[in-house]
């Protein structure tokens, strides 16, 4: 799989030596074991999207059976995104990426994609992604798993 960078974001349509191939859909690898991560996964979730999202567990046995190739580390350090296509993009390009999905949000992925927002935006997302159980935990942002397992210990009722 190819890694990419933020310029794709100038279009949601690439030649690759055939006819343009839109992109319509992308796959989020996120941390579900983070509070935050869970947090915005749901955020982007309620948002208006140009394109699908399809929210997958970083890890998990459904990112291992969909993306073969990747590289599934125990513990996610980077948010990844895969494109229909299977372009991989990692960190704040993927960030960039999944802004750049959603309605509301787009033109601010194309001023964090280029020019003086560029290194902010690399910035930022290195001091998040950095301290995300953290802020986290003081936030009191409880993980999907967290949530699982709450869930599952709870008595059944009718």
């Amino acid at each position: 799989m190819a890694r990419c960078g933020a310029r794709a974001l100038r279009a949601c349509a690439r030649r690759r030596g055939r006819e343009h191939v839109v992109i319509d859909t992308l796959y989020v690898l996120y941390d579900a074991r983070c509070g935050i991560c869970s947090r915005v996964r749901a955020w982007m979730q309620q948002q208006p999207a140009y394109v699908a999202l399809a929210f997958v567990a970083a890890g998990s046995e459904r990112a291992r059976r969909l993306f073969p190739d990747l590289d599934h580390d125990a513990d996610p350090r980077e948010l990844v995104v895969i494109t229909n296509e299977g372009a991989v993009y990692v960190d704040d390009a993927a960030w960039l990426l999944c802004l750049w999905a959603l309605a509301d949000y787009r033109t601010w992925a194309f001023r964090f994609a280029r020019g003086p927002l560029r290194p902010l935006a690399r910035v930022a997302w290195q001091l998040l992604s950095e301290n995300r159980r953290e802020l986290a935990r003081i936030l009191a942002l409880r993980s999907d798993e967290e949530v699982a397992r709450e869930l599952e210990r709870q008595p059944e009722t009718c």
